[in-house]
């Protein structure tokens, strides 16, 4: 059943900003090893020399960087259910998000802690301290989670799309008002869970294993699936406001970024929130005016966006375990433990993952049939 009123052929944009998003997140974390802190968050290497510049350029994306991914993720299953009964999807994310979770969770995960451990003791054998540990992949976690509650909700909206909720749902996302109305939700979310003591006290950006990172990603996860439930009226929102929203997201960026430099901190979790939502909206409006037609670049890296973003944090300590400890420039480093991410990550996809029947599923491929 087709409850989409647009065109039905691939979008091109979509797929595009997956892609980017995600090589966006392996530098995002690449650029972690070169913070002062770096080392805090579990599973990561630290340089001894810092480069703190780097996080002018984190920090920017730092409050979209996840969020986006979560939007795809929802504008995704909206796709799929057009052709899928509620087993039929439950299945197909079993397979595609579930088994890559845990095969990940038990080998991948576990081998890149091994490099981290080999550089603090020689002696460490590779999985001789084997754990199960999802690590960077509790973004699948989630996006399972979410597809699972969210299926009720989903599947109502394909079968009534004349319903009144389903009508309601086109009309706030085809004008701005409505979107105006999403965002007061986000900053709802941000200000109940953000930084209360009652919830944690979690800061904006820490979206793993906190209650306002499952709350956030699950309402992203739902705007993505309502951005292309409601058709063109929320593309064409986007296209028209882009540059002002854009312009939004940067004035917001600047007044955090100042706050940080300065001594007085004008960022609290609402305004961050309005900032997540002009940087995305933004981004959506210019990639659907700019990436929405066939490229042979982002059609070869589409089908490879999961399987790189599942073994990046694996290249990239295998990479931090070699390079670290070079006796080079601090910038040089970074520089070429990026090349060696993007190139382990890619090279293991095409010789290895991709023509593998027995690989390919457990990164989320689905089976070849040529």
């Amino acid at each position: 059943m087709n409850f989409i009123g647009m065109s039905q052929a691939r979008r091109h944009d979509i797929d595009a900003l997956r892609v980017i998003a995600i090589g966006l997140l392996i530098i995002y974390h690449i650029t972690i090893v070169f913070q002062p802190w770096g080392s805090l968050i579990p599973g990561f290497f630290q340089n001894q020399d810092s480069i703190e510049l780097l996080w002018i350029f984190s920090g920017l994306i730092n409050v979209w960087r996840i969020p986006i991914l979560f939007v795809i993720s929802g504008m995704g299953v909206a796709f799929s259910i057009q052709k899928r009964s509620f087993k039929e999807l439950i299945l197909e994310r079993s397979l595609r998000i579930l088994l890559p979770l845990i095969f990940g969770s038990m080998i991948i995960t576990s081998l890149g802690f091994d490099f981290l451990l080999m550089s603090k003791d020689p002696d460490h054998v590779i999985f001789s301290r084997y754990f199960v540990e999802p690590g960077h992949l509790w973004f699948l976690g989630n996006i399972f989670l979410y597809s699972i509650l969210s299926a009720p909700f989903l599947f109502y909206l394909k079968r009534n799309s004349d319903s009144f909720i389903a009508r309601s749902v086109k009309f706030l996302t085809g004008n701005m008002y409505g979107l105006i109305a999403l965002v007061v939700l986000f900053i709802l979310e941000a200000e109940i869970f953000v930084e209360s003591w009652r919830f944690g006290n979690v800061p904006f950006e820490l979206y793993a294993g906190s209650l306002h990172g499952f709350l956030m990603g699950w309402l992203c996860f739902l705007s993505g699936f309502i951005f292309i439930f409601s058709g063109n009226n929320f593309w064409n929102i986007v296209r028209s406001y882009k540059q002002n929203m854009l312009a939004c997201a940067a004035f917001l960026y600047l007044i955090r970024f100042s706050s940080v430099l300065g001594d007085v901190m004008v960022n609290p979790p609402w305004l961050m929130a309005v900032e997540s939502c002009m940087w995305m909206f933004s981004i959506f409006g210019y990639s659907h005016s700019c990436l929405n037609q066939k490229n042979k670049l982002f059609s070869y890296l589409a089908p490879a966006a999961y399987p790189v973003y599942i073994t990046h944090m694996l290249f990239t300590n295998i990479a931090c375990f070699f390079v670290i400890p070079m006796e080079i420039n601090a910038l040089f480093k970074f520089f070429l433990i990026v090349l060696l991410t993007f190139s382990g990550c890619l090279l293991s996809y095409e010789f290895l993952i991709s023509r593998s029947k027995v690989l390919r599923p457990l990164f989320g491929l689905k089976m070849n049939t040529n």
